[in-house]
């Protein structure tokens, strides 16, 4: 229960997990810390989680599993974890709600059907944080999405009016929402 078993124990599964393992060695694990994680503590389940997003050759049952867990624990995995590949972070969109979301938005690599995806959920805070994630690149569809969307609202419009992919008349569109200290 202390922060220093915790990240003993954090260590430990590291370790585990960075040793070569084969395909049925790696599945034992997955279904040994997934009835662990079960069982876990909520500070011990989002520390492993942080440490899991960062490493890439972590079981993908185990990533989804802690992708698919209560959004503080499973944020870092959907933000960072390179285990989770398209139609992973496509199913999770389409079976979670905005705050997954918003932490997939956030990825330093998405597709562009992942982005069409969630631009298609109309959720305001996703879109504000695929406007300022300047790692991805924003096709004319979504860019006209999110110019519907930032109609009055100034915090969207700057974000977009600031990337490099906007055309002329998207930002005709948008100078016409934002205030005359923007527009200047």
């Amino acid at each position: 229960k202390s922060p220093q078993s915790r990240r003993q124990l954090t260590q430990a599964i590291s370790e585990v997990l960075e040793t070569e393992l084969s395909f049925r060695e790696a599945e034992l694990v997955s279904d040994v810390l997934i009835a662990l994680l079960k069982q876990a503590e909520h500070d011990f389940r989002k520390t492993l989680a942080e440490r899991l997003s960062i490493m890439d050759g972590v079981p993908l049952r185990l990533v989804l599993h802690m992708a698919n867990e209560d959004i503080d624990i499973a944020r870092p995995v959907l933000q960072k974890s390179s285990v989770l590949g398209e139609f992973d972070l496509l199913y999770i969109i389409k079976s979670k709600s905005a705050e997954y979301w918003r932490a997939i938005a956030t990825r330093e690599s998405l597709s562009e059907q992942v982005v069409d995806v969630l631009a298609d959920c109309n959720d305001f805070e996703t879109a504000l944080a695929l406007a300022e994630n300047t790692n991805i690149t924003l096709s004319n569809r979504v860019l006209n999405i999110f110019a519907e969307i930032a109609q009055g609202a100034e915090t969207l419009a700057v974000p977009l009016l600031r990337r490099d992919e906007v055309s002329e008349e998207i930002a005709s569109m948008l100078y016409r929402y934002v205030s005359a200290e923007v527009r200047s």
